[in-house]
C-alpha cells in the first residue's frame, strides 16, 4: 500500500564520509498507520466540520469513480486512487488544496501508473470536461483550458507524490474475498456481497491502517449477517488476521453504514440503517465493550513543502536497510 512517512534530518559532507555526501532528509515509508497517528493528523488538517469534509470527499470519490468507469479503469485503479486521495487529506490541509475535484483527478492519474493502466493525463481530464458538461460543446485534447489544467495538475501530481513517499505498493481486499470464499466453500451471493463492501471500504480510512486480507475478513462477515449465511467457522486466526483488528474493521464498517448509508454502493439493496444498527449492536453484545486501543507510533506532521529547500530528500521503502545505512557511517 502507499504511505507517508516521517522524516529524519542527516547531514554529511565529502571532507567526513568518503562514501559522498549524505541526503539532508530520510522519509520512510509507513504502508499503514496507528489509529492514534490517524486521529493527530484529523485533528492538524481539520478547519471545518467532520460533515461537511465527509461530503466534500464522497464528491471527490464520484468524481474518481465516474471519470474512471468514463475511461473503464478496473476497480483496483479507482480504489487506489481514493486511497491515494484519503492519504493526501491526511498529511495536507485543505486550506492549501482546496479544489478537491483536481487533487480526485490528479490522484487518478498517479493511480493510473501504479496500477499499470495508463492513460494520458490529457485523456483523463477530456472525460472530466464530459462528465461535467455531457449536453456542452466538443473539446479537443489541444484546448487551452485542457493545457492549463494539465500544467496546474502536473503541480499537483508531484505533491501527491512526495505525500505518498513514492510508494506504490497497494493491496486490494478483493483478491482475499474471492481466496477466502473458495477456501471455505460460502455461495457466491456471499463473495458478490462482500465485493460491493469492500468497494465501499475505500471511502473509509481503513485501507490506511487495516490489512487488506483483514478488511476481506470483515467484508465476508458483515455479508454473511446480511444474507444471513453462517460464517462461524472463518476464525481471524486461520487467516492470519488479529482477533482486534477484524473487530476494528467489522465495527467501523458497520458505524460507516448507520452514518452515511445513502452515500455507499450497498445503499441500492439496503436502505434502512436499522439492520445495520442491529448488527452492531448484535456485535457488541458478543464481543464485550469495545474500546480501540491506539498503538503507540511515531508523531506524524502535515508535509513540509520546504523540505526539499533544505537539501537532497530521500525516499526510502526498507526501514531496515536505512537503519544499517545509518549505523554504518
Amino acid at each position: 500500500m502507499s504511505a507517508n512517512a516521517s522524516t529524519t534530518p542527516r547531514s554529511g559532507s565529502p571532507a567526513s564520509n568518503p562514501q559522498g555526501p549524505l541526503p539532508a532528509i530520510i522519509q520512510l515509508s509507513r504502508p499503514y498507520l496507528t489509529p492514534n497517528q490517524i486521529s493527530a493528523l484529523e485533528q492538524q488538517v481539520a478547519h471545518i466540520n467532520g460533515s461537511r469534509d465527509q461530503q466534500l470527499k464522497f464528491q471527490a470519490f464520484s468524481v474518481i469513480l465516474a471519470t474512471g468507469s468514463y475511461l473503464r479503469f478496473p476497480i483496483r485503479t479507482m480504489g487506489t486512487a481514493m486511497i491515494i486521495f484519503q492519504r493526501f487529506y491526511l498529511f495536507n490541509s485543505m486550506q492549501d488544496f482546496p479544489s478537491t475535484s483536481d487533487t480526485a483527478l490528479a490522484c487518478l492519474f498517479v493511480a493510473s501508473k501504479t496500477e499499470d493502466t495508463l492513460k494520458k493525463l490529457k485523456e483523463i481530464l477530456v472525460a472530466s470536461y464530459y462528465i461535467k458538461r455531457p449536453s456542452g460543446p466538443d473539446i479537443s485534447m489541444d484546448s487551452p483550458v485542457i493545457e492549463d489544467q494539465r500544467r496546474r495538475l502536473i503541480s499537483l501530481e508531484r505533491h501527491v507524490l512526495e505525500t505518498i513517499s513514492f510508494d506504490f505498493r497497494v493491496k486490494h481486499p478483493q483478491p482475499y474475498i474471492i481466496k477466502f470464499a473458495k477456501r471455505l466453500r460460502y455461495p457466491v451471493s456471499l463473495a458478490e456481497t462482500a465485493w460491493q463492501i469492500a468497494l465501499d471500504s475505500y471511502r473509509t480510512i481503513l485501507p490506511l491502517k487495516s490489512t487488506p486480507h483483514a478488511i476481506a475478513l470483515g467484508c465476508l462477515y458483515i455479508a454473511g449477517s446480511l444474507i444471513e449465511v453462517d460464517i462461524s467457522d472463518a476464525k481471524p486466526d486461520q487467516f492470519c488476521v488479529q482477533p482486534r483488528e477484524f473487530e476494528n474493521v467489522v465495527l467501523e464498517m458497520l458505524e460507516f453504514y448507520i452514518d452515511w448509508l445513502p452515500q455507499t454502493t450497498l445503499f441500492a439493496r439496503y436502505t434502512d440503517p436499522a439492520k445495520f444498527m442491529s448488527m452492531r449492536i448484535d456485535l457488541n453484545k458478543r464481543l464485550g465493550k469495545y474500546t480501540e486501543q491506539c498503538v503507540p507510533g511515531a508523531h506524524l506532521q502535515l508535509r513540509d513543502y520546504s523540505m526539499s529547500d533544505k537539501g537532497t530528500v530521500r525516499y526510502v521503502l526498507n526501514w531496515e536497510r536505512e537503519r544499517i545505512e545509518r549505523e554504518s557511517y
